[in-house]
Order: structure tokens, then sequence, then C-alpha cells
């Protein structure tokens, strides 16, 4: 089906696409331009729900800040507007000079959250690169500096195909270190009301988080740990259920290998020993062990918080070995509780994909002999890899929606290699810190101004538990709400790297429909060779994205507001009789670090006489990231980046709300606002990241906020596979900026 021509004065409806949620809004379009938008009422299963991200969209949209036409940067540094042809046949000159000299492993891509307006854009930009002959050692994703470890683990445990048990029914359910009330991570559709329902059902949900965080507000036990400890914590919890044999002997007899050596690798993490640790109750420990154990139904989720330490990849491989010791997997005969509609008919069974080994040491990276693994190329090397010469030195990079200028840690260490690049291309809306370093700045199109459908929502179910996907066989499709502002020449992301490699002579295939991650495939994903006559419209992408679906893409168009395909049978099929598969609780790599944890009694840094708070992230529910920090709407409070920090430590410092401080690592130094949290660990400071200015830029606290990642030393430690440096529980030192510093 067609999309509907765009109309003016009327109410049209959309998705949302500032975030992974993909709300339903409502849109009030008035002379072609959107000038309001609210939460879709008569979404069946939304409610009307968006956040003030949603609703501030048409003012990003008609910023004037926005950038709408193509700049070049010019040798004393401004910035001119050129044609869109123009700029694609300039940079293709400057990458066809660089490969000429160099070779093709010279440049890299690396795309960001922005690329949540159209899923097809990280894809293409993956594909260019495999285009070129240098995938994945040249394809950068931000997944590799977030929560890498929930795709390793994975792979190191299994994949329990029909997934988790439900959220809306579950008696039970541990959170560590996220908060989907903010984040929505985990929790897509009005994730407020649905944890309070949840709670109000009867369940007993668990926090565990340095913070009482708005999804803690709903409770049965909040542990406030020491940050950084959250692999003891589990390790605890598993000791508790597995010694007082608590767990699913039988499922785990049937569907899992290795209990024995998890036995004896939590032996040790006793709950004296855990509370020793962490700075919390040992009671705690066993109240949380117990109470998972014995409800009917829950789950364990990881989440940012709990992989910004330096064991995410642990801590979210035993969040995997409690959900299958405690059978917290959805089981033959039940409903499937990640059901498809826009991905593809396939037959799921109670049974796992096998585990496999993620990573290939046969072709280290460059820097620190990071292996290739099912995650990409390790993001934490780029600023190295772009600022060590020799073969392979990357020498042009291209930013499609994203913002390494603040986001990459450390960034001193980023600036000067984003700076000594031959060609940085940013793909952005607006003049972002990355896209005020650029050579040439290509205008992307904004979330109203694009197609969109929930089948990408469905699909991030692969990345990991609680990553994504509906409890419902819900599916929705919106065509365009509006045109780019008149005038303009914008581009899609996944169109302009379509005509970079056709000005190239590089055929691009897209592979839609990608039911799967790593080894772990329902379906293989379909190819989509795109032709070279002519570039496909989006919505020809979206019907190769959507390729075999289990209801036709055109069906779900019918139903402009999405639908619940209620008439879809969502039983899951028993054990294939030929299936061998087995998921492993006792991974010879994940034990070995669980004995360094215990070794090192957390291996994980601690407070100092110096150094005595440890800095944590923290999502906020006005921005993400970087998305929102220039719209007008969302920056009418405040534009800064505060530094949260208890009452009582503020006190003791004699620090006052609203102070200009100074917070300090071993690696580097920020200003910050002071603001008080009293839900927050003594001890510890919240601040959010991808805020501040650029290091040549002047320092901005009051305005545009710190940049948290200057604080951060990407190879004083990181993870051995995928090269994340210790990004959260960072120790700092806090202290009054004088009024005439500032």
């Amino acid at each position: 089906m067609a999309a509907e021509p765009i109309q003016t004065g009327d109410t049209r409806f959309g998705i949302c696409k500032v975030c992974w949620a993909g709300c339903p809004v409502e849109v009030t379009v008035e002379n072609g331009r959107a000038t309001k938008v609210v939460g879709d009422r008569q979404s069946p299963i939304y409610g009307g729900y968006t956040c003030p991200k949603g609703r501030a969209m048409p003012d990003a949209h008609y910023s004037p800040t926005r950038v709408l036409h193509p700049r070049k940067r010019m040798p004393d540094g401004s910035y001119t507007e050129i044609p869109m042809a123009q700029a694609v046949e300039e940079i293709a000159q400057r990458i066809e000079a660089i490969v000429a000299e160099h070779g093709p492993e010279a440049v890299a891509v690396y795309p960001g959250n922005g690329n949540l307006t159209n899923p097809i854009n990280p894809v293409i930009g993956a594909m260019f690169i495999m285009a070129m002959g240098t995938f994945p050692d040249r394809f950068f994703s931000v997944q590799t500096i977030d929560q890498a470890g929930k795709v390793i683990a994975q792979a190191l445990h299994g994949r329990w195909i029909p997934g988790p048990q439900p959220f809306s029914t579950a008696k039970t359910w541990i959170m560590v270190g996220t908060n989907p009330v903010i984040s929505k991570q985990g929790v897509m559709v009005n994730p407020g009301q649905t944890v309070k329902q949840a709670v109000k059902d009867g369940m007993k949900l668990i926090v565990i988080d340095p913070r009482a965080t708005e999804s803690a507000t709903h409770a049965f036990l909040h542990i406030a740990p020491q940050p950084g400890q959250d692999a003891s914590i589990l390790a605890g919890i598993l000791r508790v259920i597995l010694s007082e044999r608590l767990y699913d002997a039988n499922f785990v007899a049937a569907n899992a290998i290795g209990i024995a050596a998890l036995k004896a690798a939590v032996e040790p993490f006793t709950p004296e020993h855990v509370a020793s640790v962490a700075g919390i109750s040992a009671d705690d420990v066993v109240l949380a062990a117990r109470t998972f154990a014995a409800a009917e139904s829950g789950c364990v989720v990881t989440a940012t918080g709990a992989h910004f330490p330096l064991h995410g990849t642990l801590c979210e491989y035993l969040a995997l070995c409690l959900n299958t010791v405690c059978a917290r997997w959805v089981r033959e005969g039940e409903v499937h509780a990640q059901p498809h509609v826009l991905l593809p008919e396939v037959a799921i069974r109670a049974q796992p994909h096998a585990p496999y080994q993620p990573w290939d040491y046969t072709k280290p990276s460059r820097i620190n002999a990071l292996p290739q693994t099912v995650v990409g190329a390790p993001t934490g090397t780029l600023p190295d890899e772009i600022l060590t010469p020799g073969p392979g030195q990357v020498r042009a990079l291209i930013c499609s929606g994203s913002n390494p200028a603040v986001s990459l840690p450390d960034q001193n260490r980023a600036g000067r290699a984003l700076g000594s690049l031959d060609l940085l291309v940013s793909i952005d809306v607006e003049m972002s810190n990355t896209a005020r370093m650029a050579d040439y700045v290509i205008p992307d199109r904004m979330a109203l101004e694009t197609p969109a459908c929930s089948q990408f929502s469905e699909s991030m179910k692969y990345y990991g538990i609680w990553t994504g996907g509906y409890e419902v066989p819900y599916a929705q499709y919106a065509a365009a709400v509006v045109e780019p502002p008149a005038g303009s020449e914008t581009i899609e992301s996944w169109e302009f790297f379509y005509e970079l490699a056709k000005r190239l002579g590089k055929q691009i295939t897209y592979f839609g429909n990608a039911a799967g991650t790593g080894q772990h495939w329902d379906k293989p994903p379909v190819p989509f060779v795109l032709p070279l006559d002519r570039r496909p419209t989006t919505e020809e992408m979206f019907d190769a994205m959507c390729a075999g679906s289990r209801v036709p893409l055109a069906e779900v168009k019918d139903h402009v507001h999405g639908k619940v395909f209620s008439e879809l049978d969502l039983t899951v099929l028993p054990r294939a009789e030929d299936c061998s598969a087995m998921l492993q609780l006792g991974d010879p790599t994940m034990m070995a670090e669980l004995a360094e944890v215990f070794a090192r009694r957390g291996d994980t840094t601690a407070p100092s006489a110096e150094f005595p708070l440890l800095l944590i992230p923290r999502r906020a529910n006005d921005m993400m990231n970087s998305i929102g920090r220039n719209n007008p709407k969302l920056t009418a409070r405040r534009t800064h980046n505060p530094a949260y920090i208890s009452p009582a430590d503020l006190e003791r410092m004699g620090i006052a709300t609203g102070d200009v401080i100074s917070i300090r690592s071993a690696h580097g130094q920020i200003t910050g606002v002071a603001e008080p949290d009293p839900r927050l660990r003594s001890g510890t400071v919240s601040m959010s990241h991808c805020f501040g200015t650029n290091p040549d830029e002047a320092d901005d606290p009051l305005g545009q906020g710190g940049c948290t990642s200057r604080l951060i030393d990407a190879n004083a430690a990181f993870d051995p596979v995928f090269g994340q440096p210790r990004m959260g529980a960072i120790p700092v030192c806090v202290k009054p900026v004088p009024v005439l510093a500032i």
C-alpha cells in the first residue's frame, strides 16, 4: 500500500523515534508543519503515552539551529552551504584519494542513536563498510561502549528461543542497574504505569542500584550497593539459591550443563562476604534470593548501570544463569511472550540455541590486540586507531547519527583523534560537538519526516534479554507525517551511504528481517541487492526489512493506530526430537572472571582519601544521550548537566545547591553544578553522559554542562574481549569553585 499523501490542517498519526520505545503519536499539522505532538489515545497498547522528548519533536524539527543544507568546512574554520550532489562528489573524491594511498582500512563508519529515526540507517552503514571489504573491522558501534556484554554473555550461555517470562504477569523481578521508568529499556509501553500495575498485581520488585530510582519507588526491596559490585551480589544470590536447593532441578537437568562448576564458583560468595564487599545487608542478599526463587515467575535483568563498570559481561551471564536455574523461561504450551508479527514466520520451540565462542583471536585488532567479536569493532579503541600510525590507521570517519566528540571515553583523546583525521563527515540534524569538528555536515531527516514501523522494536529482543520486543502480538506502520522544511535539502543516512557507494562503484546488499544475531538465528536474513540504476525508496527498504514477516507489512499498514493481532497462535511448541543443545551454566571464561572478582573483593575501583566519591551514570527523561540538548522546549528548565550528590555529602563538603563545583578523577577534570539527590547512596556522584563542550572550547558548566568522558581513562582498564573501558564507578573528588574562577 502506498503512503497516504501528506495533508495540511489536520491530525495525522505517526511513531515517535527519539528512542527505542516507538510510542504511537498524534500529530497536529498546520500548513505542512507539525505543531503539536501527543500520545495516540487510540493506540491499543500504549494508551496515549509519550514522554517529554516525544512531545517536543516539533520544536526540534523547526529549531532555528537545525542543519537544513550540507555544510563544508572552510580553511578558516567557518562553514558554507553547498548542494548535496557536490557534497557527495567531494567526499567520494577524498575517500578515493585516501583509499588509493592507504587502503580501504583507512575508512571507518560510526553509527549512533540518531539512527533511531530509521533502523535501515545503521545497517546500510555497515553494508557500506562491507562493500569496502573491511567489515567488521571498520564498523564501530555504540553497542561496544554500552551493553556489548549482553550479546557476549548470551553467546556463552546460549539463548532460550521463546525468551524470558513476561513482565506483565511476573510475580517477582530483579532489576540490576536499570531504570525502565526513565530509560524505557525492557518496558517500552508506558513504563511508569506498567511497572506500577505489575506491582499492584502482586509482583515483588527488587531493584539493585546505588540510587532509589523512579522504578525503585515501587520496589518490594531496594538494595543500594557501592557502585560496581553487581557481579558479587548476583553471585551471592546464586549461592543462596544453589546451596539451599531452591532451584528447578528438573529444568536444569533437561536443558543445561555446568551446574557443578557454577556451584563451585559461587560458593565463596557468602551473604556476609557480599555484604562486606558491596556495603549492603547480608539479610537483603538472602531475602532477594529466596523471594526470587520462591515466586512462580519472574526474571533477572541488567542494563547500563551494571555494564559501565568492567564486569558487565559477567553480570549479564550470572543473570542468565539465575534465570536458568530458576526456570524463568517461557515453556512448552505457554504463550510466547516475544511474539513475531513483522519478524519472520518461524517455529518457536521450548529449547535453546547452543552456546558458542563469540570472539576470534586469529585477526586481533591493531590496538590492544582485541579479538574480532559478534558486536563489531571495539569502539573504545577508535581514537587510538586514528592516532596510531601504520598500516590500517583510520584516516576517514563517517559519523552517522553519532556524537563521538562527547560520547567516546576520554574526551581529550577523542578530540585529538577527530581533529587529526584527513576526512570527518557528520550526518546530523544540528551542529553537534562532532559536527563542529567535521569537514562536511550532511543534514539528516528527522523522525516525523520518515516512515516508521515497529519491526525494529520486535527485533531488539535478539540483542539480550530485556532489550526490546512486545509481550503481545502488536505491530504498527506509520507513513511520514510531514515533509522537511520548505527549501531544505536533507537526506536519510542510508540514502547518503547509498549515493556514496554508488559514486565509488560499490554494490550494497541489504539483509532484511534479521531474526537473530551471531550464531543464534531463528531464520537467516533475506538479501536485497540495492539497484544501481535508481535509489530505492524508504518504503521499498521497509518491504525488504520485513521480508517474510508473519503478518505482511501491507496488512499492518491497514491499521493506522497499530493492532494487536490476537488471532495469531502464540503457543510455544515442544523441544524438537533432534535438538541436543543445552544452556551452559559453567562457562570457563566467566568462571575464571568470577574467581578474580572474589579474589580482588569485587575487582573494581574503590573510594580513597584522594578520591572519596564514585561517579555513576544517569538517564534523564528529557534527553537521549546528546539528543535534545539543543531543543528549546526540552532545555527551557536547564541546559546544563547537574552533578547529583546526596544531601549529607553536600553538607559535609560545604557545598550548596547550585554551586559550581570541580569534579576531578585521576585522569581528568570537569566543572559541574551541584544538585542534591536524597535518593542517592552517600559516597556517589550521579551525572548524565554526552554533555559538555569540546576540548578546544571554553568550559560552560551553567550552559552546555560538563562532559563526564573527560574523567575516564580509556586505556587504564578495559574489557579484554570488546575493549570497553571502565565508564562507571569512577573515583572522583569534588570541590567548590570560587566565584571569581567561573
